[in-house]
């Protein structure tokens, strides 16, 4: 069973074309469900396959270890269905290309870029909003109205 994406309504500067200079929106902000661990993850992992646990662990830390030393040397890793990564930077621009040193080389990062079956997946999500303090009617006063917490089975 796949549970809905859930979010929140926060108010934002306008920023479409024209839009008044202090002209406000609410738009959506999708909020973390929670966390799927290492452990919990190699644990379903498992689940679906001959491979225990600590095997899966294996598996991905010397996926790690790979992949440091693949970006490192510049490569982009393509990890199947999963994706690819690669390294990115920018730098503090110089006047000139001598000026240029490897220290102005700044905000270094690992872009993800995700494949074709998880980019796709994303069109099936369904979405909930969390209801804010002000949506409920903040207590037990009993009206009989239906308990909105997951039911875990």
């Amino acid at each position: 069973m796949i549970m809905p994406a859930k979010y929140t309504l926060v108010l934002r500067k306008d920023m479409r074309k024209g839009a008044a200079e202090d002209s406000k929106l609410y738009y959506a902000n999708a909020k973390a469900a929670g966390t799927c661990g290492m452990y919990e993850l190699c644990d379903l992992i498992s689940l679906s396959s001959t491979a225990s646990p600590g095997d899966v662990r294996l598996i991905l830390d010397s996926l790690i270890e790979v992949m440091k030393r693949s970006l490192g040397k510049g490569e982009v890793v393509q990890v199947g269905e999963l994706g690819n990564f690669q390294l990115q930077f920018g730098s503090t621009g110089t006047a000139t290309k001598k000026e240029f040193n490897q220290a102005l080389i700044k905000s270094k990062r690992i872009v993800f870029r995700p494949g074709k079956v998880l980019r796709d997946s994303i069109s099936n999500y369904s979405f909930e909003k969390i209801p804010e303090p002000s949506d409920t009617t903040g207590g037990n006063e009993g009206g009989g109205g239906e308990d909105d917490r997951p039911v875990i089975e």
